[in-house]
């Protein structure tokens, strides 16, 4: 199957972050309390949360509108080079007082052993110039919602357009009340419908629960290891399963699938096919340390397998 999604336009609203990567190494405990003293010799940035939305759909070939907030500081000023340097449209975000959310992680030795999170959550923001805002012109809109602030007071709800995919935070789905198809995992399915979702039998029936109680036309759920399942109105069921993956890195995946899935419905406009991209999208990227994008003809060639 060749892919070509460089004729698609998305607005992607949601949280823009900075991914921070802090390498070093450990050979004595610090005298002041028992724990490791690192010397860093490398820190590296990447666009987390909506930021790695962005990365990985214009890494396949999309044209991306970024729509949200970002610090006045230095990891705002960061995040705009990056997507500057990839050609990413950001003129609409906005700068803002608080503060870019930022998640540190620490190596030492080529471990893990410490994360930090600098963010302060508000609940009050709504763009500036909304009502300027054509929408009309994007193929698709994603809402990536980290619960940092951006998609809290729900100003969303009155955009009028069909294609709009949520990467889910909130427990009750209804919120993004003009969404057609909505993304959680296993985690979010559970918290949205108090039921436990251990099989694939149960994670079917939360699902059909949800289409009972919302506007949603499909829910996609990412399992992981177990693949990806796709419940619809009308009794659309479609389970696709996981590519085998060893020692798998799960970060940034959900970001990959809402990526491939979305560019693939604008394209094709068929459920089953767009899945699969997104499974084959998936896979990848959990082949990858830490943030990562995926690219067209990695998805070509694991699919052609």
């Amino acid at each position: 199957m060749k892919l070509d999604f460089s004729n698609l336009k998305v607005l992607l609203i949601g949280d823009f972050m900075v991914d921070s990567y802090i390498f070093g190494k450990s050979s004595r405990i610090s005298p002041e309390a028992p724990v490791p003293v690192i010397s860093s010799s490398k820190i590296e940035y990447f666009p987390g949360g909506a930021g790695n939305v962005a990365m990985n759909l214009n890494s396949l070939g999309a044209k991306v509108s970024c729509l949200g907030y970002i610090g006045n500081d230095k990891y705002g000023e960061i995040l705009k080079r990056i997507f500057r340097s990839e050609g990413i449209d950001y003129k609409q975000l906005e700068l803002s007082e608080l503060p870019t959310t930022v998640k540190k992680r620490y190596f030492s030795n080529g471990k893990q052993i410490l994360r930090i999170d600098t963010e302060k959550i508000v609940d009050s923001w709504k763009p500036k110039f909304l009502n300027e805002l054509k929408f009309q012109k994007y193929d698709a809109i994603i809402l990536s919602d980290y619960n940092k602030g951006v998609l809290n007071n729900n100003w969303f709800s009155d955009i009028d357009f069909e294609n709009i995919i949520v990467d889910p935070k909130k427990d009750n789905f209804s919120f993004y009340s003009n969404a057609k198809i909505i993304t959680p995992n296993l985690n979010e399915l559970n918290r949205a419908t108090k039921i436990e979702v251990n099989s694939l039998i149960s994670i079917k029936s939360a699902c059909i629960d949800l289409l009972s109680k919302t506007n949603l036309e499909y829910i996609i759920v990412k399992m992981g290891d177990r693949g990806i399942m796709v419940v619809g109105k009308n009794n659309f069921y479609e389970h696709i399963k996981a590519f085998p993956v060893k020692n798998p890195d799960v970060t940034g995946a959900g970001d990959t699938v809402i990526s491939a899935f979305t560019l693939a419905y604008a394209k094709f406009q068929d459920i089953e096919t767009s899945v699969k991209i997104a499974n084959a999208a998936a896979s990848i990227a959990v082949n990858k340390k830490g943030t990562a994008v995926v690219k067209i003809k990695e998805i070509e060639s694991l699919l052609a397998k």
